[in-house]
């Protein structure tokens, strides 16, 4: 990558870290009073700006979304109405996959866990009345980003506002999504081109937009530890920096508006340390790496989110605790811009209530407190300035070993970080199954109660309705349109990503000639070629004493093969990758298919793999929906023997319904691995 006043080739990258003695740690020659500065001042360890909370308090901006793009406009009014001070867009799997609605693999999904997204009239009616000229918004999307962005941007064009105008932040981080959340489009070098076309339209066209929030988010809630976190988020953004320079950009020109996203977890000290860290590491990355000049441009600007993954179903409002402790730490860590979880928000997207209480937490912070009158408090206190190096030379030896690797993108195509996460992850999983990682209500003090509030039910059932509202909808879009005008714009886009050109200007237009997110992805897959995931042996961490002795108590008595797989689009693995090893160790022949499989090749390999059990993991979506379309397969396939069992976020209306669809046993909530193990040594007895 590049160094300040030299001009390396790429094959020299590995070993510039060493000559310049950056990233190993102990190797950066500064005494602790230099290296803590002040707040407002470089390295900004203590905060981007002089007064902190005093001159620029955080954004309230909260997750929205659901259903069609009228019921989410619907939340925006009510989250402005409350007092929430930005806007943050959730879009539902299909929509994150870049898919249309009316596709064979989204039935159950749509409209579930955010708002549908099909058209550039879809995102008209998004944002009806909601004055984008002068709320920031941001959409958490990333592998078909560019494609919605420029849905935004036409939409906004309809409506004659400047792009100049408009503020707001894409996600737009595809290399996490390759490590981490698995929602994928195309192969990395042409996703990453994508995010590279976004910064470079927003430098050139959009002075106030974002066009990535570099993500650590989902790195974390997939298993990372915090240096991880910090570490493969950082690694990302020196890859898009590297690359957005060689496009032939001036670092200054679109530095400053580099964002970043960061998860805010229990460890309360760990986690403010952790924030503090990343400013420094990048800071220092961006003036003697990079050259920057601009003070801006070495700002990590950060928006953080409280924990998804430390939300129980279990005593759901046990998460307004959880998440006010959380969004403290964001605080007293220098965060920018807070999305505080709704407590429901393991079962859902917000609900009404849920999502006012996410927005009193900030406020009560913000405005009871006091905590915003102090600028940086905890600065100087000796154990979190410790734990701050600690972080920080944690996380600095994971980024020399990606850069050993060739950079992100490299490390990614091979696994490594892919590895180290689930190492982490099941590290974690074990510490939970042993109670050394505590979970009120989950692994102590156990509760069995996860029947969903009243209010939580009913909105959920609602949203089963949309789904084909939408697809209705989007036939009628694609029906009246000018089918002509489309195809025109659906070629120049090819043409353009032949030729390797920028293609924001072609998606803009394919946009406003309503094609649809389906059809524009679909395009590019011609040209770019669509990722697949592959195969790796990732080298799994020792079990822990505690879930050793649950494998030998339950080792299997006669052998089970056993197939568990996601439903529909889902891309959250964590839990699956623990249970793989688990079972082996059980004795079991675990296997798993591959992400984003449709039911039909799930029970076309099940029945090739002459298995015993199929385990359904179920997060997003309508499970009764999964499993009645496994089943229909698997008879007609000739193996309906083929025992069904699943597990996840479920309601309990649905749970109900599993029985009658053949559904064996289903584990809801965050089960213990014993009580799984328990039920597998009476199965295999029974076979």
């Amino acid at each position: 990558m590049l160094h300040c006043g030299q001009n390396l080739k790429e094959k020299e990258r590995k070993s510039m870290l060493r000559e310049i003695g950056f990233y190993g740690p102990g190797t950066i020659p500064i005494d602790f009073i230099e290296k803590l500065g002040n707040p407002g001042e470089y390295p900004y360890t203590r905060g981007i700006y002089p007064d902190m909370y005093r001159q620029k308090k955080p954004t309230i901006r909260e997750f929205a979304g659901h259903g069609q793009a009228a019921d989410t406009n619907e939340r925006f009014e009510l989250i402005l109405a409350e007092g929430g001070t930005g806007l943050s867009t959730a879009f539902d799997l299909p929509t994150l996959m870049g898919r249309d609605a009316d596709e064979e693999i989204c039935e159950g999904q749509v409209g579930w866990d955010g708002v549908t997204i099909n058209t550039v009239a879809d995102m008209d009616k998004l944002f009806l009345d909601i004055p984008i000229d002068k709320v920031t918004v941001s959409m958490t999307i990333n592998a078909p980003a560019a494609a919605i962005w420029a849905m935004y941007l036409a939409s906004a064009q309809k409506r004659k506002i400047p792009f100049a105008f408009l503020g707001g932040t894409l996600q737009n981080d595809i290399l996490k999504e390759y490590a981490a959340q698995k929602e994928w489009l195309f192969p990395e070098e042409h996703g990453v081109k994508l995010v590279v076309d976004t910064i470079e339209y927003a430098a050139r066209h959009l002075p106030k937009w974002h066009a990535v929030s570099i993500s650590g988010y989902h790195i974390r809630e997939a298993g990372a530890t915090a240096a991880e976190e910090i570490a493969y988020t950082l690694a990302s953004g020196i890859e898009y920096v590297y690359r957005t320079i060689k496009r032939g950009l001036d670092v200054d020109l679109f530095a400053p508006n580099l964002s970043f996203f960061f998860d805010l977890h229990n460890n309360f000290f760990e986690e403010i340390a952790k924030l503090r860290a990343a400013r420094r590491i990048w800071a220092k990355v961006m003036r003697d790496r990079f050259c920057a000049k601009k003070g801006r441009s070495l700002w990590c600007r950060m928006h953080v989110q409280t924990a998804g993954v430390t939300l129980t179903a279990q005593e759901p409002h046990n998460n307004i605790v959880r998440v006010a402790i959380q969004a403290l730490a964001a605080m007293l860590g220098g965060a920018q811009s807070i999305h505080t979880n709704s407590w429901d928000e393991v079962l859902c997207t917000p609900t009404d209530e849920a999502v006012r209480t996410a927005i009193r937490t900030q406020q009560i912070l913000q405005d009871e407190t006091g905590i915003c009158e102090f600028i940086d408090p905890l600065g100087g206190a000796p154990m979190i300035e410790d734990l701050t190096n600690h972080i920080e030379e944690k996380a600095l030896a994971e980024i020399e070993q990606i850069e050993r690797l060739g950079g992100m993108l490299a490390a990614v195509k091979m696994g490594y970080p892919q590895n180290q996460i689930r190492q982490s992850a099941n590290r974690q999983e074990q510490d939970m199954e042993s109670g050394q990682i505590v979970q009120i209500g989950v692994n102590k003090y156990r509760s069995e109660d996860i029947t969903e509030p009243e209010n939580v039910r009913k909105e959920l059932e609602a949203r089963e309705e949309s789904e084909n509202l939408q697809i209705e909808e989007l036939s009628r879009t694609k029906e009246s349109r000018d089918k002509n005008a489309v195809s025109r714009a659906l070629d120049a886009l090819k043409k353009s990503a032949v030729k390797n050109q920028n293609l924001m200007p072609d998606l803009i237009n394919a946009a406003s000639a309503q094609a649809s997110l389906g059809e524009i992805s679909k395009t590019l897959q011609d040209v770019f070629g669509e990722y697949q995931e592959k195969n790796r042996d990732f080298a799994v961490p020792d079990f822990n004493e505690t879930v050793s002795k649950i494998a030998e108590r339950y080792r299997l008595k006669k052998p089970l093969r056993i197939m568990l797989a996601k439903g529909g689009l889902d891309g959250h693995d964590r839990s699956i990758n623990t249970l793989l090893t688990f079972f082996r160790k059980l004795g079991a022949e675990a296997m798993f298919p591959g992400l984003h499989c449709s039911l039909r090749s799930v029970a076309k390999r099940a029945v090739e793999e002459d298995v015993d059990i199929i385990g359904i993991s179920t997060h997003i979506g309508k499970p009764p929906t999964y499993f009645k379309k496994l089943g229909e397969y698997l008879k007609l396939f000739g193996r309906e023997d083929i025992t069904l069992i699943g597990g996840g976020i479920i309601t309990s209306r649905h749970l109900k319904i599993l029985p009658e669809l053949g559904v064996k046993k289903f584990f809801p909530g965050k089960p213990s691995l014993e009580t799984i193990a328990e039920f597998l040594y009476e199965e295999a007895k029974n076979k």
